[in-house]
C-alpha cells in the first residue's frame, strides 16, 4: 500500500516535529527578568534609531539616556555618569563613532560593555569598529536576539 500524504487541514508530524521547543527557545532568548539595576547610553545620531533602542531597552528594566553625537556622549561620562552598557553608533555627527568617541571613551578608562551598531556591515567596518573599542559589533536593526545575552551577561545571569 503506498503512504498517503495528510490534507492540508491536517497536521502532519512534521509540521509538529519539535512539539513547540523551537518556538519555546526563541521565546527564552528574547524574554528576560532583570535581577540588577543595569543602565546604557544609546548614542546614536539617527532620532528615531535611538528612540527605538531606548524602547527596547526600556522594555525589558534597563534604564537609559541618550545623546545623538559622539561629544556629547563622552562629555558625559567625562562628567562621572557610569553605565553597564554603551550602544554607540558608527557614523556620529560631531565625534563619529568608530575612531574617535569609542576610543575617548576607552582612554578615559571605561570598562563596560560597548556595542557598536551601523548600517554598514561590512567586514572592514566591523574590524575597525572592534579595533577601536567596542566588544560586540551588531548590524543595525538591534534586536532582542542580540540584545538580551549580552543583558543576560551584565546582569549575572
Amino acid at each position: 500500500m503506498a503512504p498517503t500524504l495528510p490534507s492540508g487541514d491536517q497536521a502532519s508530524d512534521q509540521d509538529n516535529w519539535d512539539n513547540g521547543r523551537l518556538a519555546r527557545k526563541r521565546q527564552l532568548l528574547t524574554e528576560i527578568v532583570l535581577r540588577n539595576r543595569l543602565t546604557a547610553l544609546v548614542v546614536d545620531g539617527d532620532t528615531t534609531c535611538r528612540v527605538l533602542e531606548q524602547l527596547l531597552l526600556r522594555s525589558y528594566g534597563v534604564q537609559t539616556h541618550g545623546v545623538d553625537n559622539g561629544r556629547d556622549a563622552v562629555a558625559l561620562i567625562a562628567s562621572g555618569v557610569k553605565f553597564n552598557l554603551i550602544i554607540i553608533d558608527m557614523i556620529l555627527p560631531v565625534l563619529n563613532g568608530l575612531e574617535k568617541a569609542t576610543r575617548q571613551i576607552r582612554d578615559m578608562g571605561v570598562h563596560c560593555k560597548m556595542l557598536g551598531v551601523t548600517a554598514c556591515s561590512g567586514e572592514s567596518e566591523r574590524q575597525a569598529f572592534l579595533a577601536a573599542g567596542v566588544d560586540v559589533f551588531i548590524e543595525k536593526p538591534l534586536d532582542p536576539e542580540h540584545l538580551v545575552p549580552i543583558l543576560r551577561e551584565l546582569d549575572g545571569q
